[in-house]
């Protein structure tokens, strides 16, 4: 199981962030140019209704953002939930859910 604690980014384009918890896409970090003014968006993508999003001034503090309201919203839905809404995001994402053809 992945270190709660321990996030990783992986670069969709430049200051766009896809998050990940070990392997498991959980979220974006993101700066919004068009914004006035320009802030760093940031949200969880987890498939539970009221994922987390928000914004902030800086890249550090949206990923300090991110990583604490992460870790309670994962305290707060807990690892079963957690693990069906992965199951759903990866079906649709490898098109192997209903519909897709």
């Amino acid at each position: 199981m992945a270190r709660p604690d321990l996030l990783k980014l992986r670069s969709i384009d430049q200051n766009d962030y896809r998050v990940l918890e070990g392997r498991q896409p959980i979220g974006r970090i993101h700066y919004a140019r068009e914004r006035t003014p320009e802030i760093w968006l940031w949200n969880v993508t987890v498939d539970i209704p009221g994922a987390p999003f928000g914004s902030a001034p800086t890249f550090d503090e949206a990923k300090a953002h991110f990583k604490a309201v992460w870790l309670a919203f994962k305290e707060m839905h807990g690892p079963d939930r957690l693990a069906r809404a992965y199951a759903e995001m990866n079906k649709r994402k490898t098109g192997t859910g209903q519909g897709n053809g």
